[in-house]
């Protein structure tokens, strides 16, 4: 993995020039270690390897990820059936529709995100170990996407506004991904990713200079 050391007056500074060495276009492709906190801030930034070399998911492994999905969910005493939303990168969305689907949300989305685990360690074994998938049901992590989104942008205005940065909680994968891409293209902000999984988060930055 390619890894680059850079400074800046403040930390957010040190870690956007690092970003412009490393060539990366989100701070999400990059760790992060800092090697001094005093004026001037060094940083040493990390391109994660994954991220330079993107996934190509095969034409019908989308496909067969609902397909077997679809396969499981039939077995559960529920009226509920798997259909293909659509994948992008490494992630296939798969939403769980019928008579039942609001049952397998559950409570604030805890019994759908339970069984979007489950699936997640099943089908990287069976059908391709790069892929993950996002489960929907009843149309509820749509809604939830777009809340999160209007959440990301409102906080990205009180960054803007006290020029400090945001640290948001931790996030799953695919909801860091949402946040990454709800402010990608604003010229006063920009976010990276901190932390180990299950609790890496999110960071909005103010661009400086």
């Amino acid at each position: 993995m390619t890894s680059v050391e850079a400074t800046g007056n403040t930390l957010e500074e040190a870690k956007y020039n690092a970003m412009q060495m490393l060539g990366a276009e989100s701070m999400a492709q990059v760790e992060f270690e800092v090697l001094d906190e005093n004026s001037p801030v060094r940083v040493r930034a990390t391109l994660i390897e994954e991220a330079s070399q993107p996934y190509v998911m095969a034409p019908d492994t989308a496909r067969k990820v609902a397909d077997y999905i679809d396969r499981l969910v039939r077995k559960l005493p529920i009226h509920i059936q798997a259909v293909l939303r659509g994948s992008h990168s490494r992630y296939v969305e798969v939403e769980l529709v019928g008579r039942d689907a609001r049952l397998i949300v559950g409570k604030n989305g805890e019994v759908l995100e339970k069984l979007q685990y489950l699936v997640n360690t099943l089908v990287p074994k069976v059908i391709d170990p790069q892929v993950r998938v996002v489960l929907d049901g009843a149309g509820w992590r749509r809604r939830r996407t777009e809340r999160l989104r209007n959440q990301v942008i409102a906080i990205a205005s009180e960054v803007k506004l006290r020029g400090e940065e945001a640290v948001l909680p931790p996030m799953p994968p695919h909801e860091r991904r949402i946040v990454h891409q709800a402010l990608r293209d604003d010229p006063e902000v920009y976010t990276y990713s901190e932390g180990e999984e299950p609790n890496r988060y999110v960071v909005i930055s103010p661009r400086t200079g």
